[in-house]
């Protein structure tokens, strides 16, 4: 077997001219068995072979060019091993990596069987050169159709990630983005603050107008949203007439800034068609997490919805910040269904 401590061709492998389409395959040999014959069928085949005999030159190899197979010849084959840790490791959650498993018999597959890997494979050894070239290939097939319909999956979800109403986010995109941002801010220690935001007396406009005038109060209040947060910013629509802001990286006193421009952007609004005209207000509750002391998501939403609250109480179109002191509050629809998802 040779010695070199990373192979880029073997045998008859493709050499350095080869087409920019070859696939790539990583052989892991980290057990260091015979594997001249099958690398020289797959080079045969038209794949850049990359040979790994052991774990530190498997890991820099993939670091090198992310590969299109994997082919694993474990040293030991083991849960929470360290040869299945950088497989998992290895993939991505949009693009996942085949492993086929070079196994000595249907014994030593236990300790695989949880292994984070979308789609695995295995072979008997002492392996048939011809039947690891066709199991590659099967496994290449697989890997198309999956990113195909991981495409597709993605242009389905950007259909239900925008409010077909305003063309804000949606009411489920929101929920994903909220769980993903408190992460990003307990991991950084960054601020993140959430407006929660109510159309003042919106249903008296639905019962003394049109369901098409109060949709075309929706849109602008959207619009005035979009004008007035940032593009690191999330503005969505929750149910009826509510709305929330989720502002990253953002202080208290920067995120009442903000609720105070939408505020007064919303309240010289006049919307008006052909038959109605009304003057629209909201209300906003504003709360903040400082990215240092304990607290969660769900206190975030909570706590906004009691200073929206208490804006609504102290006269409508007002913005308040959370304090503590406020009068407990009703779970807005927003704040409940956002914890129907967590």
């Amino acid at each position: 077997m040779p010695s070199t401590e990373a192979q880029r061709t073997q045998g008859g492998q493709q050499p350095d001219n080869s087409p920019p389409t070859s696939k790539v395959i990583l052989v892991m040999n980290h057990n260091r068995d015979s594997l001249d014959e099958l690398t020289t069928a797959l080079a045969r085949q038209g794949f850049e072979v990359r040979i790994g005999e052991s774990l530190a030159q498997s890991y820099r190899l993939a670091g090198e060019d992310q590969p299109d197979v994997v082919l694993l010849n474990p040293l030991v084959l083991c849960a929470d091993g360290v040869e299945l840790e950088l497989l998992e490791r290895m993939q991505k959650e949009d693009d996942p990596i085949p492993v086929i498993l070079l196994v000595e018999d249907l014994a030593a597959l236990a300790d695989a069987r949880n292994l984070a890997v979308p789609f695995r494979d295995f072979v008997l050894k002492p392996c048939s050169p011809a039947e690891c070239v066709h199991r590659v290939e099967l496994a290449l097939q697989t890997r198309t159709r999956i990113r195909g319909l991981q495409s597709r999956a993605r242009q389905l979800e950007s259909q239900v990630s925008v409010d077909f109403k305003t063309g804000l986010t949606s009411e489920l995109y929101m929920k994903r983005i909220m769980g993903l941002e408190w992460k990003r801010a307990q991991r950084h220690q960054n601020p993140l603050s959430l407006l929660l935001i109510d159309i003042d007396n919106f249903k008296g406009v639905n019962d003394t107008t049109e369901y098409a005038f109060g949709d075309e109060v929706l849109r602008r209040v959207a619009d005035a949203l979009k004008q007035n947060v940032r593009e690191t910013d999330f503005a969505a629509r929750f149910g009826g007439d509510e709305f929330c802001v989720l502002l990253p990286q953002t202080s208290p006193a920067e995120a009442v800034q903000t609720a105070l421009r939408i505020r007064q952007r919303i309240s010289g609004m006049t919307v008006q068609s052909a038959n109605f005209e009304r003057q629209v207000t909201v209300s906003i509750g504003v709360d903040s997490y400082d990215g240092r002391k304990a607290s969660s998501v769900d206190q975030l939403r909570r706590h906004a919805n009691r200073a929206l609250h208490e804006a609504k109480r102290r006269g409508k179109n007002q913005v308040w910040l959370y304090s503590g002191s406020e009068q407990s509050a009703p779970e807005s629809s927003a704040t409940s269904e956002l914890e129907q998802a967590d």
